[in-house]
């Protein structure tokens, strides 16, 4: 046989009659743990420091640009959001395909050919007139539905 070959090797066992101290090996490992953890204990300090001192060593323009850009940030992101609501309020008075779905649609070229889609696929409802509220009275007067509501309990 050459020596590269692999061959199955049984375990090898510990001699009879020599018997292992897990209690031992069970505080071996919790020392190890407990020095391990008051290390990792140590350096969370040494970071929290490190941090502190970074903080303290920017200057008080350099905070002040950092809170800008982060607030310009906000700003461009709520403009977006406002120029995105009034598109698809637009689209959707111009085609009448609720702003709703328009919202999900990238841009304002999106929303439009959406629009366009939906209306082709969808017969899009005219809104509905409002019921008329008055009756007419027997003398030609009309009647309200208060009155008509009043004229039930008397």
């Amino acid at each position: 046989m050459a020596e590269n070959d692999v061959t199955t090797q049984e375990p090898t066992q510990e001699p009879q009659g020599t018997e292992v101290d897990w209690e031992a090996k069970y505080r071996e490992a919790v020392e190890q743990s407990r020095k391990w953890e008051g290390r990792a204990k140590a350096n969370k300090d040494k970071a929290d420091r490190w941090d502190a001192q970074q903080q303290e060593g920017m200057t008080e323009v350099e905070k002040l640009t950092k809170r800008a850009e982060e607030a310009e940030a906000k700003l461009a992101a709520y403009e977006a959001q406002t120029q995105r609501r009034t598109d698809a309020a637009e689209v959707s008075e111009k085609t009448g395909v609720p702003a709703s779905l328009l919202l999900h649609c990238a841009d304002r070229a999106d929303m439009e050919a959406f629009a366009k889609e939906y209306a082709s696929e969808t017969k899009v409802p005219a809104a509905p007139k409002a019921p008329e509220s008055r009756v007419q009275r027997e003398g030609g007067a009309k009647t309200s539905t208060r009155d008509k509501f009043a004229s039930y309990f008397e």
